[in-house]
């Protein structure tokens, strides 16, 4: 039984390393080999597994579920979780499922009953919104955004900067349900995915590129280029679009003091 500032905690193992000024409720369970840093807040409900590692002021929201163990746990006696790396400041809301081998740099949130697969890989300052899925074995560079119901598929690459809105697809199958040869798409720095748009396997989205809501990407998109349509063809050059409300490229990217104006 684990004591900490005269509360008890049988759900954490004795083998649990946890640091100072760690907050947490009284059924949390935690797994021999789990090292909680400093000042990590940990909410009810939470179950985190062997070999996870939260950085030091990390929040996990009510029943989160982090270093999910892999399929051949259920198969493999000799079975190790691999690691789970959170970095440091992260926020992770509410329902949130992590599986185990995946990293996240600092300062990292999800939103509500997030799904993040085994082998994910996120740099730092990245978001993952309320029930968005990545599907396992996806690199994610910094700086991206993922709104809501996103889905990621298997070996999909981002690179810095990218966003993506709500309800948009990468899938990784050329002939699905055929499982040979499976690769994502892969998106240069800057690219900016809209609503409800799937990408199709392999293509290549240049850097800075937008692809318009509802668009279906079956080819490459050269950089700086706006596609739409299904198929998605090329419709302008970022640089030719300007913003109706304001005299200004219509996708600059806005400072923080800009957008309260």
């Amino acid at each position: 039984m684990k004591i900490l500032e005269g509360k008890e905690f049988p759900g954490i193992s004795p083998g649990a390393k946890i640091g100072s000024g760690v907050q947490l409720a009284a059924d949390v369970i935690i797994a021999a080999g789990a090292v909680i840093d400093d000042n990590v807040v940990i909410e009810p409900g939470v179950v985190i597994y062997e070999n996870v590692h939260l950085a030091e002021q990390t929040f996990v929201g009510a029943q989160c579920i982090l270093g999910e163990r892999l399929s051949s746990f259920y198969k493999d006696p000799a079975y190790e979780n691999p690691a789970l790396e959170i970095g440091p400041g992260s926020h992770l809301r509410s329902g949130t499922i992590i599986y185990a081998g995946c990293t996240t740099g600092e300062n990292f949130a999800t939103g509500h009953r997030a799904i993040i697969r085994e082998y994910s890989h996120f740099g730092n300052n990245c978001t993952f919104g309320t029930f968005s899925q990545s599907d396992g074995q996806i690199k994610v560079g910094n700086n991206c955004r993922f709104h809501n119901n996103v889905f990621i598929a298997t070996f999909t690459t981002i690179e810095d900067n990218v966003h993506f809105y709500p309800m948009s697809c990468t899938t990784d199958s050329l002939h699905p349900p055929c499982q040979l040869s499976r690769q994502g798409p892969y998106l240069e720095s800057g690219v900016i995915v809209g609503a409800r748009v799937l990408l199709l396997p392999r293509v290549r989205i240049g850097a800075g590129a937008v692809v318009a809501g509802g668009s279906v990407v079956s080819h490459d998109v050269p950089a700086g280029t706006v596609v739409a349509g299904s198929p998605a063809r090329v419709v302008k050059n970022k640089n030719e679009i300007r913003c109706h409300l304001q005299d200004r490229p219509a996708y600059e990217s806005l400072s923080a003091e800009d957008r309260l104006d």
